[in-house]
């Protein structure tokens, strides 16, 4: 598990620093994927599975303090388009990274017996980014980085497979 604190990609004029959140996520993510292999659990049987589906659980903080920043109530439909947008931009830029390290060493052990709801589950995602309503998005970079990570995501899972059966959890 891993957790970025959102106020620390939030710039002076109120945006979401797309670029810096999108650097933190292949990062994070990219450093959980390693560590499975190496962690430690508390029973052969959760090893067994942590290393069949390589399960990672990248999240964030601090959604209420960077809403109540930009004046934004946290429950409010426009507070959760902002929300929706950074978790889908953190989930399919996961899942991108995902896809790219599964081709360069392969998907998690059970993916092919999974791949046609696995790929659907992510096709939904993508769908999900989309339905986001944009004019309650103010930030347009973040929503529309959102569903190109997604786009991105698909694309390349499709092509790859995925390294991870779950990417992120909130």
């Amino acid at each position: 598990l891993a957790s970025l604190n959102l106020m620390k990609f939030r710039n002076e004029d109120g945006t979401f620093n797309v670029d810096d959140f999108t650097h933190a996520v292949d990062i994070v993510f990219l450093a959980q994927e390693i560590l499975v292999g190496f962690s430690s659990y508390p029973t052969e049987e959760i090893t067994a599975n942590a290393n069949r589906f390589r399960q990672l659980g990248l999240g964030y903080a601090n959604l209420g303090a960077l809403l109540m920043s930009d004046g934004l109530p946290y429950d409010s439909d426009a507070g959760r388009n902002v929300a929706a947008a950074i978790t889908a931009l953190m989930t399919g830029r996961a899942y991108r990274t995902s896809a790219e390290v599964a081709g360069a060493i392969g998907p998690y052990e059970h993916y092919s017996e999974n791949r046609d709801p696995h790929n659907h589950v992510m096709r939904k995602h993508r769908d999900a980014a989309y339905a986001i309503e944009g004019e309650m998005c103010a930030d347009t970079e973040l929503l529309a980085a959102a569903r190109r990570a997604w786009d991105e995501a698909v694309e390349i899972g499709d092509r790859n497979g995925y390294r991870n059966a779950q990417a992120t959890v909130l």
